[in-house]
């Protein structure tokens, strides 16, 4: 058997393991991608509450009523700064699920390198292997031709 051919399944799974890596980090950059939109939209309707919140202290609202948008208002803040942190670690985890998928992908490039020159090889020395027959066959003819 050939040693390009007895390479192909290690580059059929080495193909797979990428593939694989590839999307877990899209999954990834995509759960980044999802956290980040939760994030604009909690500052949006902060903002959209902060402005309700002036509004109605400037008209001079019932305490009760201003301090309800207070305690509000402290817990958007809350929940804005823990979507802040869940961006972090999943931009974190993004980042090593990336690292991944380069390393699975340089690998598998080198193993289809590999295949590649081995092929080569194979067919210098299967052209060479046919020359020198090439070359037995018309010594053979020349020496049965002259006798």
């Amino acid at each position: 058997m050939k040693r390009s051919n007895k390479l192909k399944p290690v580059v059929s799974h080495a193909k797979n393991q990428e593939q694989e890596a590839a999307r877990v980090f899209a999954e990834a950059q995509k759960r980044v991608t999802d956290s980040e939109d939760q994030l604009h939209q909690l500052e949006n309707f902060r903002a959209e509450y902060l402005l309700k919140y002036q509004t109605l202290s400037q008209q001079q609202g019932s305490m009760s009523k201003l301090l309800d948008y207070q305690a509000f208002l402290a817990k958007l803040n809350q929940g804005i700064g823990q979507a802040s942190n869940t961006i972090k670690l999943c931009c974190q985890q993004r980042d090593i699920l990336k690292q991944q998928w380069v390393q699975r992908r340089t690998r598998c490039q080198a193993l289809e390198s590999v295949v590649v020159k081995y092929q080569q090889d194979e067919r210098k020395k299967e052209s060479y292997l046919e020359q020198m027959e090439q070359e037995e066959l018309t010594q053979q003819r020349f020496f049965l031709n002259r006798n």
